[in-house]
């Protein structure tokens, strides 16, 4: 039952977040377009630094490279936006949630999340213990 709960909260995530980018993007794509008349002036020749995607870096060239690091810097400040605003939202859904809850119940789930907590942290202690 938990696991189903959690699969369904992560699809609401999912979907609120996928909502989320064509709300916003949809209207600056819309203006990009029509700006194509308008020609941006040409940048300077300094490379771009980035971090390319998994398994590109051998695949790629130079000059595909500093285009791919264009597109990341264009994109990257939407994105952290859209990021924190996701952010938000998410906390003002939980916080939502939380006031549903009596106090019993949330002091039973901060002591199940503390349990959880310390489990994984067990975990990862017998994981480094058994590393050579």
């Amino acid at each position: 039952m938990t696991a189903s709960r959690h699969s369904y909260s992560r699809l609401v995530s999912l979907l609120l977040a996928s909502l989320l980018l064509i709300v916003l993007c949809g209207p600056a794509m819309a203006q990009k377009d029509n700006a194509g008349a308008k020609a941006d002036p040409p940048k300077a020749a300094v490379p771009l630094k980035g971090r390319l995607p998994a398994h590109f870096r051998t695949v790629v060239t130079d000059e595909q490279r500093q285009k791919i690091y264009a597109v990341q810097q264009e994109y990257d400040p939407r994105i952290r936006k859209l990021r924190e605003q996701l952010k938000t939202l998410t906390a003002e859904r939980n916080a939502k949630i939380d006031a549903l809850l009596t106090p019993e119940q949330r002091k039973k789930i901060a002591d199940l999340k503390a349990a959880a907590k310390e489990k994984r942290k067990q975990a990862r202690k017998a994981k480094a213990a058994d590393k050579p």
